[in-house]
């Protein structure tokens, strides 16, 4: 089935996506839930999950409130060529409604004045759609100068959920939501589809961090109105997300699988090049301000799917699912990331690419990787996916070790028998780790460090990974120095463990393991090339007296 209005518009064919429509019995666990159409949902990349009969939720948003909200100004017929974002204007919720639906009543007497008789406006939302691709396509040879107020990124926490104030962790799981009457405010505050539980929900990897991340445990609010945009983009560190719409008009979703990404990736940049963008600027898809049109993208044989949100609906994405759309007037959105067991093996995927690229990933993988393994036997991993778990953390531990070793031998100092830097914590991930770990983030590659890194006297916090010590700085080695956070004889008792766990590395593999795109990020991101032996003794020996680091020596 193609969505709607397929027929008016050229390029390739966009398919209406999957829709699910669970029991109230499937709908008790979003975790069980969601692994059930897994293998069938992410052949879509984004799919729909219509609640059982009887969810007539209330949206919760205190429409009375005074606070304001900021908003980014996007033009509309110029979202093809990459620009950022401006600040929108600053608005209270009633006063950020009064404005969306005044501009869709203009663009509708406009455009379409058979559809507006009076005060009466009827709004075709098949038309909506047509028009909203005649003014992306056509740019300013369209409707130049459409402007509109995207309130995006609404910290729920700060500011109002849709949803009620879930009750504390613990409290959380299906057993105690049987308890309640279906449907009730407490049903609606104890379900792991409230998107202020879902991250705390049994099953959720993410659930050991204490203080919320705001979009990435704690939800974020989107007050949208006719045309304004999110533009294609996938998930921080390849997460699901989860999307509800609270009330409004319905909002048009597009989407690919995330096994396309790599194609998507390579039709979406060629559009944007074709149509006066550029893409060698800077990262559009990382930036989330590009919109091509679907229709165009699946016309170079990337497979598109569609659906229309309406309220009282989710939609979910599926990790490295690329996906876009629009609003078609006025509405409340809530949408927050989650994470299930399977998703390990694409955080690795999203740590490896980060590190290429030279981009901060918004959460500590190998933090997580090892706050995981500490849960391990009190928590829902199980099966392939506990599998899939010990075997990252083995790649991260044969890696750690092996460059330690490489890196001594080139001449950076042992300093562990001279001071000790403070023990990973890794039970649960609380403020206090998360502080700690912005701030030893590797200079080149912006991966946050947790087994070990380097540092150099000639910087009181420059710290770098173990795979870019020669990009550290210009100094020789020898004034470089190791900073051991997981002790060499803890990390080969937990080898010893995993290898156990797993069985032995394949032979052909064993442990001289490449270390994908260490050699890549110098290239991806212009540093500078590291000193020649000669120039480093040079260095050396200009040097008056070395300084010796501090029993402090580490990013403090």
């Amino acid at each position: 089935m193609e969505a709607p209005p397929q027929k008016r518009r050229a390029g390739g064919r966009v398919l209406e996506t999957k829709t699910y429509r669970p029991t109230l019995a499937e709908f008790r666990d979003p975790y069980v839930y969601i692994a059930s159409i897994r293998a069938e949902g992410e052949r879509y990349g984004i799919v729909r999950i219509v609640p059982p009969k009887g969810w007539e939720m209330d949206c919760y948003v205190d429409f009375e409130a005074k606070a304001k909200i900021g908003s980014k100004r996007q033009r509309v017929d110029l979202l093809m060529e990459g620009d950022s974002f401006d600040d929108g204007g600053r608005y209270t919720l009633s006063e950020y409604a009064w404005m969306a639906d005044a501009f869709a009543k203009s663009w509708v007497r406009k455009t379409h004045p058979k559809h507006f008789k009076g005060e009466d406006c009827r709004y075709d939302h098949d038309l909506l759609e047509g028009d909203y691709w005649d003014i992306v396509d056509r740019g300013d040879q369209g409707s130049p100068g459409v402007v509109v107020d995207y309130g995006n990124d609404v910290d729920a926490a700060e500011y109002w959920s849709g949803f009620p104030r879930g009750p504390p962790q613990p409290e959380l799981c299906a057993e105690n939501l049987d308890r309640c009457e279906p449907f009730s405010y407490e049903y609606y505050a104890r379900s792991g589809w409230n998107l202020n539980n879902i991250a705390r929900w049994p099953g959720s990897v993410l659930r050991y961090y204490e203080e919320p991340v705001s979009g990435v445990t704690s939800p974020w609010l989107y007050l949208g109105m006719l045309f304004s945009t999110f533009p294609w983009h996938n998930e921080d560190n390849y997460f699901y997300s989860i999307n509800y719409h609270h009330a409004g008009a319905p909002k048009q979703w597009y989407g690919t699988p995330g096994s396309k990404a790599d194609a998507f990736e390579v039709a979406f940049r060629a559009l944007v090049n074709e149509n006066g963008g550029d893409m060698t600027a800077g990262d559009s898809l990382h930036n989330i301000n590009t919109m091509i049109s679907a229709y165009e993208i699946a016309k170079r044989g990337v497979p598109m799917y569609a659906l229309r949100q309406m309220p009282g609906e989710f939609v979910v994405t599926f990790p490295r699912a690329y996906h876009g759309g629009f609003s078609l007037g006025f509405n409340i959105g809530e949408a927050v990331n989650f994470a299930t067991p399977d998703w390990v093996q694409h955080a690795r995927v999203a740590n490896e690419r980060y590190r290429r690229s030279g981009r901060l990933a918004v959460i500590s993988h190998d933090r997580l990787m090892f706050t995981l393994r500490a849960n391990e036997g009190r928590d829902t991993i199980d099966g392939q996916a506990r599998t899939i778990l010990r075997e990252e953390l083995r790649r991260l531990v044969v890696e750690d070790l092996k460059l330690r070793d490489a890196a001594y031998a080139s001449g950076v100092r042992d300093i562990s028998k001279l001071c000790t830097p403070p023990a990973n914590k890794t039970d649960v991930i609380n403020i206090a780790a998360t502080t700690y770990d912005d701030k030893r983030i590797c200079i080149a590659c912006q991966h946050t460090c947790f087994l070990s890194a380097v540092g150099c006297e000639c910087s009181k916090k420059d710290i770098v990974c173990l795979r870019h010590v020669a990009y550290s700085c210009q100094c020789p080695n020898s004034m470089k120095y190791m900073i051991e956070w997981e002790s060499r004889d803890a990390l080969e008792a937990l080898l010893k463990e995993l290898d156990a766990e797993l069985g032995p590395l394949p032979k052909k593999r064993g442990r001289d393991l490449p270390i994908p795109g260490g050699a890549q990020v110098a290239e991806d991101r212009g540093l500078d090339p590291p000193p020649s032996l000669e120039e480093q003794a040079r260095m050396a020996s200009a040097l008056a007296t070395p300084r010796l680091p501090g029993t402090t020596a580490g990013p403090l």
